[in-house]
């Protein structure tokens, strides 16, 4: 999803909070300044869904729970609130009425617009987030996942797995393919050209 900056004074959390209540619309917050979000591709849709569908079974009878986008992540040491496509929360997550703290996983897909933002200025304020073990980024535009995970010192080990992706610390393997289930790769080119 892409972000577009509005044109306001800088908020507080509550007003932050009341804003998106108001206006029925999502917001980002990068301490006090708020950045509306588009939407998404049904590709974006798709392999957010499966994603997520894999991890609530994949977690069930478990001690975390799953969210989609539409749950906000508090990232505290960088006074932001963001919207991951999908996070996990086990033991150490918090959650409030409008939001959550400390995930052990956090998922992007990739958009061709928030790509460099995923890879870069935001995987930097995610690893802020003392809990977070693992960070995926999923492409929508070909079968291809990057999965960060933490090492013990504190340093992040990439792997682009192409048939399973393993998260030990969760007991947990997906399969690529089911993230990928019914995601026509050509669709999206279809539509735009």
């Amino acid at each position: 999803m892409s972000s577009l900056p509005i044109p306001v004074q800088r908020l507080t959390h509550d007003e932050y909070f009341a804003l998106e209540q108001a206006q029925d619309q999502r917001y980002e917050y990068h301490a006090g300044e708020v950045y509306a979000m588009a939407g998404g591709s049904e590709s974006h849709a798709l392999i957010s869904m499966n994603i997520g569908a894999a991890l609530v079974n994949a977690l069930r009878g478990k001690p975390c729970r799953v969210y989609g986008a539409d749950m906000k992540l508090h990232i505290q040491k960088q006074d932001l609130f963001v919207y991951p496509d999908i996070q996990v929360l086990c033991e150490n997550g918090v959650r409030h009425g409008l939001y959550v703290e400390n995930p052990v996983l956090v998922v992007e897909v990739l958009s061709p617009s928030t790509e460099s933002y995923d890879r870069g200025l935001k995987f930097e304020r995610y690893r802020s987030i003392e809990s977070l073990a693992y960070y995926l980024l999923i492409d929508q535009g070909r079968r291809h996942a990057e999965l960060f995970e933490r090492e013990s010192d504190g340093s992040w080990r990439l792997t682009e797995p192409q048939e399973r992706l393993v998260f030990p610390a969760l007991e947990v393997e997906l399969e690529v393919n089911e993230i990928y289930r019914q995601v026509e790769f050509d669709q999206d080119a279809r539509i735009s050209g």
